[in-house]
């Protein structure tokens, strides 16, 4: 018998995790007509914080009897479950993604901010991938497959001032609200695939190495910073998945896992021998140090790293120096904020 990860439908299909003990955030495999293999088996949606995942082949080594009664019970199910594949997709109206196209959200505006040298290229890579925001400048990343097909929404709300995801609203999806407002229908059934996969059938990227990161945030900033490659999103450490994957058939692929993934990836990536080459990154493994282990970071930190720091160094300026200084004060003793305010004290710098 087949099983995969159950499909997202509304949040009852997500359950509690037998691990972290966290509800709405664990996905049972489950056969073609939706029943569970076992409540223990299947994902939790925190990879880093829990990276509970028990999938079915585990499962069956350690029940090797479960798996002779499985076959024994359903001896045609697999057959069945090929053929079940091959059924057409459930897909949003392009005008969605459209409409929603902007460079007003809180994620976007912070990265002009640091690229205001480089506003043309931001602004043709946000057009290229199609990145949308909602009325609360959460950013929207639309997944288009490279039949121009839209599979989904992810809804990502980050923090304006540094770019950080705020990981207590979690993540929501376009066809969520859709169905909310009654313009899908409840039957509607996410299919995922690589963020950015549309650029594949792009002629001027057809000889380009792909690169495949795991967020899609970090693919924009690498697509900014390496336009040489063509970058991918999966979309979390645990879904490079060999479905996504067969859209890079004879293509030059390189994969750039977090620094908690690495080993994870580089087990995986011996599976796609479709690909024309594949390599998995170290890049992060042989250069980051132990508090950036800790913070579980990407690539794309290390770039942001070097936009601050070619931000500040364009900024400072001994009036932003004696600014800078000032605040780091007022921090350490609010009180002298009080006394500049009602003084109407201002930084003097001697030029000279």
């Amino acid at each position: 018998m087949a099983y995969q990860l159950e499909k997202y439908r509304n949040r009852d299909s997500r359950h509690t995790c037998p691990k972290c003990g966290k509800p709405k955030c664990f996905t049972y495999y489950v056969d073609e007509d939706g029943q569970p293999l076992d409540k223990s088996v299947g994902r939790c949606d925190h990879e880093s914080e829990c990276g509970y995942h028990y999938p079915p082949k585990d499962f069956f080594r350690d029940h090797p009897n479960r798996e002779v009664i499985e076959a024994r019970l359903s001896p045609n199910r697999i057959t069945a479950k090929v053929s079940h594949r091959n059924k057409s997709i459930d897909t949003i109206p392009m005008e969605y993604v459209t409409r929603s196209r902007s460079n007003n959200s809180h994620l976007i505006r912070f990265l002009f901010s640091l690229q205001k040298d480089n506003e043309p290229v931001l602004k043709q890579v946000l057009d290229d991938y199609h990145v949308g925001v909602t009325r609360n400048g959460e950013t929207i990343f639309w997944q288009i497959d490279k039949d121009k097909r839209v599979h989904g929404g992810k809804i990502i709300a980050y923090n304006k001032e540094d770019g950080h995801r705020i990981k207590d609203k979690g993540v929501n999806w376009v066809h969520s609200l859709l169905k909310k407002q009654g313009v899908l229908n409840e039957e509607w059934t996410l299919s995922q695939c690589l963020f950015g996969e549309h650029l594949l059938s792009s002629s001027a990227n057809r000889d380009k190495v792909v690169a495949v990161v795991e967020s899609e945030k970090t693919a924009i900033i690498c697509a900014v910073q390496y336009p040489d490659c063509v970058w991918l999103a999966t979309g979390g450490k645990s879904q490079l998945a060999i479905d996504k994957m067969k859209v890079l058939a004879y293509r030059s692929v390189v994969f750039f896992p977090d620094v908690d993934g690495y080993q994870e990836w580089l087990e995986r990536a011996r599976a796609f021998s479709f690909c024309r080459s594949v390599r998995v990154s170290d890049v992060l493994e042989q250069n980051v140090t132990e508090a950036d282990r800790m913070a579980k970071i990407d690539i794309a930190d290390l770039v942001l790293r070097e936009w601050q720091s070619l931000r500040q160094y364009r900024e400072d300026t001994p009036l932003a120096r004696a600014q800078r200084m000032i605040r780091e004060m007022t921090e350490r003793n609010p009180a002298l904020q009080t006394l500049i305010d009602s003084l109407g004290l201002v930084p003097v710098v001697d030029d000279g």
